[in-house]
């Protein structure tokens, strides 16, 4: 083509996430489409007429700018500024259709969306797990959940949860940050959206952390979330890793209540014979051994093992547990740990203190006050382990 007669310029919609809400209350009167721009900032509710122009652009892929009226080339030029429309015909977020909700919270589902780009662009492969899925898998009644659990590799985990940051999500105080303690990173919404869990493991498996992943990534499917597919485990898989999260014992429970385990064996139950399978392959067995029984009693669920995060979770104090899991890290954090543990950062130790009903302001206090609980935490395990000791 010569320089005489260049080519034409055409539009592309770009976003991590775009839905349809017409029919939806709760939003802007007038409000069209529910959109995530590409560039970092606020979700982004489009009216007439930016709503009708982005459509366009949608159904035409892309739209010759000389289509453009004057008014409509400036409004696209401002879509494009916020991170909607680009030149680029092949851009990884390019929106090929605006869909109506998959889920009963179009902010959530938007959550999927953003998380997925987020990691794309970092180069982390990540699986969603439990959450709405389950309930579109038929391994649940319950279809909303009250968060998003992305689940990588764990030597990615801290540089997913540092892109989310810039995106809007702030890290949970946690004393254990920067340890290989924690399963997952909580991920605080600042001024919207819900808490993204970025798990490392999924706590109840004796399979390696890296090698339960990458069984499982081998063993999703997709799901269209805000127009844009997501991988989630397989029901069979799914299935196991939902009644795992179910039975997962908390500090001084003791072990899982009939109706606990009832539930994670109709969950098992509705996984098909794959899931018995599955939980083998996980290293699922051990945590699952008394549901496992009731579905297949003809079957050997002798399996060894010890699931992860199992021994600090069944203590019957906070205290001892987190004696627990100090002695299980590796001697190079234990010191570190031990003394963020005892006596923590400013915001760590306000975290504790609402927790604990105390609104003081005064880091120094909540750091003291803190101390004292864990004391008589520890107080109230030793006669408990003494008065276990006599019987």
């Amino acid at each position: 083509m010569s320089a005489d007669n260049p080519p034409t310029v055409g539009w592309t919609p770009i976003a991590f996430g775009a839905l349809d809400i017409r029919a939806v209350s709760g939003f802007a009167p007038g409000g069209e489409i529910l959109v995530a721009p590409t560039r970092p900032g606020d979700i982004l509710c489009l009216l007439e007429p930016a709503a009708s122009l982005w459509r366009r652009l949608v159904d035409a892929q892309p739209l010759p700018a000389d289509a453009l009226s004057p008014d409509e080339a400036h409004l696209v030029g401002e879509l494009a500024r916020v991170g909607l429309a680009t030149v680029e015909t092949d851009h990884p977020a390019a929106m090929s259709a605006v869909p109506t909700p998959t889920l009963s919270s179009p902010m959530h589902e938007l959550v999927y969306a953003i998380v997925h780009h987020v990691a794309r662009e970092r180069g982390v492969a990540c699986v969603f797990v439990k959450g709405p899925a389950l309930h579109h898998q038929g391994l649940r009644a319950r279809e909303h959940s009250g968060d998003v659990d992305v689940w990588c590799l764990p030597s990615k985990a801290d540089d997913l949860a540092t892109a989310l940051e810039d995106r809007g999500w702030h890290r949970s105080p946690d004393p254990w940050s920067g340890t290989s303690f924690p399963h997952s990173i909580a991920m605080l919404p600042r001024t919207w959206g819900c808490e993204v869990d970025v798990h490392r493991r999924m706590p109840g498996l004796t399979l390696d952390d890296v090698d339960a992943f990458e069984v499982v990534r081998r063993d999703t499917v997709p799901v269209t979330y805000a127009g844009v597919e997501v991988q989630v485990p397989s029901p069979p898989t799914h299935a196991v890793l939902a009644a795992v999260n179910a039975v997962r014992p908390g500090i001084g429970q003791g072990v899982p209540t009939p109706l606990v385990s009832s539930t994670a064996t109709a969950t098992l139950r509705a996984g098909g014979p794959l899931a018995l399978e599955r939980a083998r392959t996980l290293g699922a067995v051990p945590a699952l051994r008394t549901e496992l029984r009731t579905v297949a009693p003809e079957q050997d669920w002798n399996d060894d093992g010890i699931p992860h995060d199992w021994a600090w979770r069944t203590q019957p104090t906070r205290g001892r547990a987190y004696a627990v899991a100090l002695l299980s890290l590796p001697a190079r954090e234990r010191l570190t740990a031990a003394r963020r543990v005892l006596w923590p950062s400013d915001d760590v130790a306000l975290a504790s203190a609402r927790r604990a009903n105390d609104s003081t302001t005064d880091p120094g206090r909540a750091r003291r006050q803190r101390l004292m609980r864990g004391l008589r935490e520890a107080a109230g395990g030793w006669l408990i382990g003494q008065r276990g000791g006599r019987s």
